[in-house]
C-alpha cells in the first residue's frame, strides 16, 4: 500500500536554496520526489524491507514522534549506493602520501581564491575573530580545503548515502546510524524534504561540510536573516566554522606547529603520529633528540611525521590547535594541508 502511495506522489515546487530541495509532494509526505528517480522495483529490495531499518523506524517513531508513513515512504524509495562504501574504504587522507595529497589543496589557485574570499568577506571574518578567537586565514583555508570555497559541496542526496553507511558499512554503522537520525531530525526542524539535501558521499553538507549532528549543534545563523544556510551564505559558513573550532578547543593567538629535527627516527617511531592531543613537553622531546628548528612556546606538543617527498620524511612538533583541526577531520595530512594553505593565504589584511 505504501509503495503504491509513493508511486502517486507528485512534485509541486522547486527549491530556491542550493543544496536543499524544498519541493513538496501530494499528501504532504515531506519526501523529495528526487528519490523516485532510482526507486527499487520491489519493497523487499528497498531499505524499508530491511528488518534493521524497521527497528530504526520504530525507535524514531517512539522516541521522537516521527510519522511512520513518511519514514517508510522515504526508505522504500532507496536502495544501497555501493560507491559510498567504496569511497569510504579508499579515502585519500589515508592512502595518499602527504607530498601528493597536499597538491590538491596547497597550490596557487586555491591560495589566490582564498585571498579573494577573504577580501570579499572581511567583515564576517573580522567579526568571527572577535567573537570566537579564530584567525581569518584558518577559517578561509578550512573552507577552501573542504569545498573550494563553496564550489564543490556534493551532488548526491544525503539521505541515501547515510542510510547506506548506517546499515551496510559495519565498521562504522553505529556512528552513521546516529548521523542518519540527526539528519532526519534536522530535516524535520528545518522543514526539508527527506532526500532533498545534497552533500558528500559520507553525508557532509554545505560549503563547510558539516555532518548532520554538527549542523544541528554548531551551525549558526551568523547573518541573522532567520535561516542557517551553509550552502549559499558565506557569513553562516564563516561563523559556523569559527564556532566549531572554538567549541573543540581552538586557542586564540597560539601557534599551530613548529618544524623539528629528529636525530634518530627509529628512537621515536612509537611516538610519531600517535594520539590526538599534545603529549610531551620540550624537555622530554629534547631528551629524545627531537629539537625544534623554529622559535617555540614551551608547551606540550605531539610529534607529526609526514612524507614530503618519495624518500623524504619531515617532522613537526604540533600544538593544541593542530589537533583541533583534526577534530574536523581526523587526518594529519588533512590538518597539515589546512594549516599550510592558511600560511600561504596569509592574513587577509596583508592583501
Amino acid at each position: 500500500m505504501i509503495k503504491q502511495t509513493a508511486c502517486l506522489l507528485l512534485a509541486l515546487s522547486l527549491a530556491a536554496c542550493s543544496g536543499v530541495d524544498q519541493s513538496a509532494q501530494a499528501l504532504g509526505t515531506g519526501v523529495s520526489p528526487l528519490l523516485l528517480e532510482d526507486k527499487p522495483e520491489q519493497w523487499a529490495d528497498s531499505y524499508a524491507g530491511n528488518p534493521e531499518v524497521q527497528l530504526f523506524i520504530d525507535r524514531l517513531v517512539k522516541g521522537y514522534g516521527f510519522d511512520r508513513e513518511r519514514l517508510e515512504i522515504a526508505f522504500s524509495n532507496i536502495k544501497q549506493r555501493p560507491n559510498v562504501i567504496e569511497k569510504s574504504d579508499n579515502q585519500p587522507e589515508v592512502l595518499i602520501p602527504y607530498f601528493e595529497y597536499k597538491t590538491r589543496f596547497v597550490n596557487e589557485d586555491r591560495t589566490k581564491m582564498g585571498q579573494e574570499f577573504a577580501v570579499r568577506n572581511q567583515y564576517w571574518l573580522r567579526k568571527a575573530e572577535q567573537d570566537f578567537g579564530v584567525e581569518p586565514n584558518i577559517i578561509v583555508a578550512l573552507i577552501g580545503v573542504e569545498t573550494y570555497y563553496g564550489r564543490i559541496t556534493g551532488s548526491r542526496d544525503v539521505f541515501t548515502s547515510l542510510t547506506t553507511l548506517a546499515f551496510d558499512y559495519p565498521r562504522r554503522k553505529t556512528y552513521f546510524q546516529s548521523e542518519l537520525e540527526a539528519y532526519l531530525l534536522l530535516s524535520r526542524e528545518n522543514d526539508w524534504n527527506i532526500g532533498g539535501t545534497k552533500g558528500s558521499y559520507s553525508g557532509a553538507m554545505g560549503m563547510v561540510q558539516f555532518m548532520p549532528s554538527n549542523y544541528r549543534a554548531l551551525a549558526i545563523d551568523y547573518d541573522k536573516n532567520g535561516l542557517i544556510d551553509l550552502w549559499k551564505s558565506d557569513a553562516d559558513a564563516i561563523g559556523s566554522v569559527a564556532n566549531y573550532l572554538r567549541h573543540h578547543g581552538w586557542q586564540p593567538g597560539q601557534p599551530w606547529f613548529v618544524t623539528a629535527q629528529v636525530a634518530n627516527p627509529s628512537d621515536v617511531e612509537e611516538f610519531v603520529n600517535r594520539g590526538r592531543k599534545p603529549n610531551k613537553d620540550f624537555a622530554t622531546w629534547s631528551s629524545l633528540n627531537v629539537l625544534p628548528t623554529q622559535s617555540f612556546i614551551p608547551q606540550k606538543t605531539g610529534l607529526i611525521g609526514l612524507r614530503t617527498g618519495p624518500d623524504d620524511m619531515s617532522y613537526w612538533l604540533a600544538y593544541e590547535n593542530f589537533f583541533t583541526i583534526m577534530d574536523y577531520n581526523p587526518s594529519r595530512r588533512y590538518a597539515m594541508s589546512v594549516l599550510e594553505l592558511a600560511e600561504s593565504i596569509g592574513r587577509y589584511e596583508s592583501h
